[in-house]
């Protein structure tokens, strides 16, 4: 056991890797909450350096500690980042999180939890930053200056993945920069002076190690521009969060707004309506409060939607997943809202209030909800992708932020494919905003034409079906800005009003959501469509409802032009049907499409097979692995000594093949610098292995080098009778020759 026992040099080694790593893995302190991460890490960068040195210390090859290192990753990983007891259900999240992690950690909204799943990845790279960083410090072969440099690269490497896998801004400059670049210059200095032989000279230790340490404090210190530049700047700064696509398509949900009508009043009951029926139950939001259900930022012409990369020069318009807290700077009122849903509510689009902070899913399926929750940072949008029930309770803080707009507000000019979809309104932006100059002015005047001129229907009197449901082109279009009367309600309004934004020059999008009453309960009545105006400073505020919309309604019957344009024009049916809840899938499709995913990430196996392969096939594997690594380095030791460059150094290395061979069988044969071969072949059980020590004696000690024909005829006697000593033993003896390490071991 005294082998196990590390010296000073080893001791120094693994003190610097852990430090060294400990600094770069601190960086993931704007990625995760708490400091778990670290604690994690850590216990794996430890676990790396022990394993790495146990396996050196017996000189076993480094494949050995790559599977020690992955049966440690497994039986130790799944309680320390999972939680839970090893086992098939843990082993394939763990591999899960091995191979799809970095995508999660990278779409989901900073700071993860930490205390999840996603604590896989720090596990796993303090893991593999031990193991490298040890095993490459101790190699005896190669370049000095490569052996002093391997190591450090291995922190160096680790920082710089934990840079690409963070966020724009960095945990902490001087402790990522400079604390970091004064261990490793410090740490090569001393494997360099390590390998190098002793300086003779006049100047002391003691004024070498002082003059050492301020030149390496002075080179950190020259460092921290270059850190500044490497970590500290939002705009220059490369991480891989910028470039990664979420794996995730809002586009998949239809439109909520293309089914407004099932929120107005009906002359007659409506099973599928919804105006009287309670949607929500929100406490703690004050009376007055928008609660928003989707934000809708791309007009296709047929309908306002949800989508992703709308907003000009960012990066938060994606619908990213999001943990308990969320990273989200926003000024304004602190909210503490807790929303009820109520029978009238179902779907993906989950209510808001203001900018979330945190989310806790309280009543329902909270795992799950949890773990489908995404959340767009630039629209305040949230989706539970997993679908919503009657009955789901879920708690979340936010900051209501300034909000309200004017004419003399100052836009922010960033227009996106908006302003594209808007041009068939060109005469109408020029015409209703006449006497304006500014283009926030010029919003407001086209709003209260739109209020002026316009009538309020929802087209569901006898007398007023005329006017359609719907928001594409040729209805906005023909029969509402060009019409000889505008009828129409929330829904054309606020798409409406949101494309003349667009095309005068002022971003504007669509939302749909309620305004909550004084006792909290939302109804359908409370839901509205309104317009938000993007200003100067980036922020998006409220034009509302009523800037742009009346309540007057049209007359009984329309002006006989209209009835003539009626009668010769067939309006066109709504291009999207009403979904059967709120623009949503119905639990039927939502369970369908839960199901080809979890067949899609099982690859279409029974689950019988999954259980078996990984409970048996996996430990099986590393079983496998572990006892070939031995075979596969015998045969690499085999070959080595087989092909070396001096014909005598084959012929001594073809006599310790078959000394080892002996040995490995359990023959009782003494190695060591004090043991001739003489010596050693008395101990081998065969009557071959005196005459071919004597002839490797004569041709090492021979007067020159033995022709290469005479090494190629030794090593042929010597595998002959190494086969023949196998022959003699058991086949149970054999196999585990084949297997020991006893050759392996210190002489």
């Amino acid at each position: 056991m005294s082998r196990l026992l590390p010296g000073r040099h080893d001791l120094v080694d693994a003190v610097l890797l852990l430090a060294a790593c400990a600094t770069a893995l601190s960086g993931l302190a704007t990625t995760y909450t708490g400091v778990g991460h670290l604690v994690v890490g850590l216990t794996g960068v430890v676990l790396g350096i022990v394993l790495a040195h146990v396996t050196t210390s017996l000189r076993w090859p480094g494949i050995a500690a790559v599977v020690l290192g992955i049966v440690v990753f497994v039986l130790v990983g799944a309680p320390l980042a999972l939680h839970a007891a090893p086992g098939p259900s843990a082993v394939g999240e763990l591999g899960d999180q091995v191979l799809f992690g970095w995508k999660d950690l990278l779409t989901t909204v900073p700071p993860v939890d930490g205390d999840g799943p996603l604590l896989v990845l720090p596990w796993v790279l303090g893991l593999v930053a031990g193991l490298l960083g040890t095993l490459t410090g101790r190699l005896r072969s190669g370049p000095v200056w490569l052996r002093a440099v391997l190591p450090v690269l291995v922190p160096a490497a680790l920082l710089v993945a934990v840079i690409l896998l963070g966020v724009a801004r960095p945990q902490s400059v001087w402790l990522q920069g400079v604390v970091f670049t004064v261990l490793a210059i410090g740490w090569l200095a001393l494997r360099v002076q390590r390998s190098s032989a002793p300086v003779r000279g006049g100047i002391g230790r003691g004024r070498r190690l002082a003059l050492g340490a301020a030149m390496v404090g002075l080179a950190a210190t020259a460092a921290l521009p270059v850190a500044t530049w490497a970590t500290g700047s939002d705009d220059g700064r490369v991480v891989l969060r910028t470039y990664v696509e979420p794996p995730f398509d809002i586009g998949q949900y239809p439109s909520p707004l293309s089914s407004f009508r099932r929120y107005v009043k009906m002359p007659k009951p409506d099973a599928v309506n919804l105006h009287d029926k309670t949607l929500m139950t929100v406490e703690g939001a004050p009376e007055g409060a928008r609660i928003r259900i989707a934000a809708l930022d791309r007009y296709d012409g047929v309908v306002w939607g949800a989508a992703e990369d709308t907003v000009p020069n960012s990066s938060d318009d994606t619908f990213q997943r999001v943990s308990s807290t969320i990273d989200n700077p926003v000024d304004g009122d602190d909210v503490d809202v807790t929303v009820t849903l109520g029978e009238g509510y179902s779907g993906v689009w989950l209510p808001t209030v203001g900018a979330l902070q945190s989310m806790e899913f309280e009543d329902g399926a909270t795992e799950e909800m949890a773990e489908s929750f995404r959340y767009n940072l630039a629209t305040a949008t949230a989706v539970v992708p997993s679908g919503l029930a009657p009955g789901d309770r879920y708690h979340f803080t936010a900051v209501r932020a300034d909000d309200e707009v004017t004419a003399t507000s100052v836009p922010s000019g960033s227009l996106g494919e908006a302003a594209l979809a808007a041009g068939f309104l060109d005469t109408q932006a020029v015409q209703w905003s006449a006497g304006a100059s500014e283009p926030m002015e010029r919003v407001f005047a086209a709003a209260e034409h739109l209020r002026t001129e316009g009538k309020y229907s929802d087209g569901v009197l006898e007398s007023e079906k005329i006017y359609h449901a719907g928001h594409h082109v040729r209805r906005l279009a023909e029969e509402f800005v060009n019409a000889p009367i505008m009828v129409g309600n929330d829904e054309q309004y606020a798409a409406v009003m949101a494309l003349l934004a667009n095309k005068i020059g002022v971003p504007a999008r669509v939302v749909l959501g309620a305004v909550v009453p004084d006792d909290g309960v939302v109804q359908g009545k409370d839901v509205h469509a309104w317009v938000e105006l993007q200003v100067a400073d980036g922020s998006w505020r409220t034009l509302p409802t009523e800037t742009f919309m009346d309540t007057d309604r049209p007359a009984e019957q329309p002006p006989l032009t209209e009835q003539e344009m009626s009668g010769t024009v067939v309006p066109p049916p709504a291009p999207i049907p009403p979904p059967s809840t709120l623009a949503e899938q119905n639990d039927a499709e939502l369970n369908a499409r839960k199901g080809d995913r979890d067949a899609d990430e099982s690859g279409g196996l029974p689950a019988w097979v999954r259980v078996v392969l990984l409970y048996v096939g996996l430990p099986l594997l590393v079983v496998v692995l572990l006892l070939s690594s031995v075979v596969l380095a015998k045969v690499l030791r085999r070959r080595r000594r087989r092909a070396a460059d001096r014909m005598s150094a084959r012929i001594v290395g073809a006599w310790r093949e078959l000394v080892d061979h002996a040995r490995d069988l359990g023959q009782p044969v003494p190695v060591g610098a004090g043991w001739t071969r003489r010596e050693q072949s008395s101990s081998v059980a065969s009557p071959q292995a005196p005459g071919l020590a004597a002839l490797a004696d004569r041709h090492v000690f021979g007067p020159g080098q033995p022709p290469e024909a005479a090494a190629a005829s030794y090593w042929a006697a010597v595998d002959a009778e190494r086969h023949r000593l196998s022959r003699e033993v058991p086949r149970l003896r054999r196999l585990r020759a084949a297997l020991s390490l006893r050759t392996f071991r210190r002489r």
